[in-house]
C-alpha cells in the first residue's frame, strides 16, 4: 500500500476575509493542495496549507502572484 504523506505548511499574509474568494481561486486550481484556511482574526493573517509534494516556494509564488504578501512562519 502506499500512503502519500500530506505536508502543513504555514505563511504570514496580508489575506483578509474579502480576499477568501480571491485567493480560493488561486489556491484551489492548484492540484497538490488538499485543504486550506486563513486566520483573519490573527495579526498574521495566517494562511495554513496541507498538501502532497509542494514546495513552499510554490506556495508563496501562487500567493504573490495573486498579490498577496506571503512568507513562511517559522515553527
Amino acid at each position: 500500500m502506499n500512503t502519500i504523506l500530506t505536508d502543513i505548511l504555514i505563511f504570514k499574509t496580508n489575506i483578509l476575509e474579502a480576499d477568501i474568494p480571491a485567493i480560493a481561486v488561486v489556491l484551489n486550481a492548484e492540484s497538490r493542495i488538499t485543504r486550506w484556511s486563513v486566520d483573519c482574526g490573527d495579526i498574521d493573517c495566517v494562511l495554513r496549507i496541507e498538501a502532497q509534494q509542494i514546495a513552499t516556494t510554490d506556495v508563496i509564488r501562487l500567493v504573490r502572484k495573486a498579490g498577496f504578501h506571503c512568507e513562511e512562519l517559522p515553527d
